[in-house]
């Protein structure tokens, strides 16, 4: 995560130094993307809800062609109030806080999160993906290493195209 204006809320609230505090960051967000890829969904407070959805084989018909598309695995964000998050855990084992560190860190890092979506300002998460502005709309762009991972088990399927007889 690469944000100077939550490193520097996390290092007030906190009192710890800047290294410390991008380090427990990079540590949440991996923490984060493990949870998402062991247990294909995960609740972020603040931000939340990720999901990994399967995409069934899928052909469409142009003219004399017929185009066929692998299945495949997507990565999708969806706009959701999140009572319970698994983040709070995550925060705990990622960085070895104290609980009531963890806790400050955990509520900072929410209200961070909810500020930066509601002013659709770009916020990236390196190894999830970002929030960005594309084509006037605010949306969620997967880290394209992390749909690698999701998509493993079809790596070795391709699109391809048929003539109809």
């Amino acid at each position: 995560m690469k944000s100077d204006t939550c490193v520097t809320l996390l290092e007030k609230k906190l009192s710890l130094d800047k290294e410390s505090v991008i380090r427990f960051l990079n540590s949440v967000v991996a923490g984060i993307v493990e949870e998402l890829i062991e247990k294909g969904e995960i609740s972020v407070k603040g931000l939340g809800y990720f999901k990994v959805v399967y995409i069934p084989f899928t052909k469409a018909v142009q003219g004399d062609v017929v185009h066929a598309l692998p299945p495949r695995k997507n990565i999708v964000f969806l706009t959701r109030p999140v009572v319970d998050s698994g983040v709070l855990r995550i925060i705990g084992c990622k960085t070895g806080l104290p609980e009531k560190d963890a806790e400050i860190f955990y509520k900072s890092l929410a209200r961070y999160f909810r500020d930066t979506l509601t002013k659709k300002q770009e916020l990236s998460l390196e190894g999830l993906g970002e929030f960005t502005n594309v084509d006037g709309k605010y949306v969620f762009v997967p880290d394209k290493t992390l749909q690698e991972i999701v998509n493993n088990s079809y790596r070795n399927l391709s699109a391809f195209e048929i003539m109809k007889q």
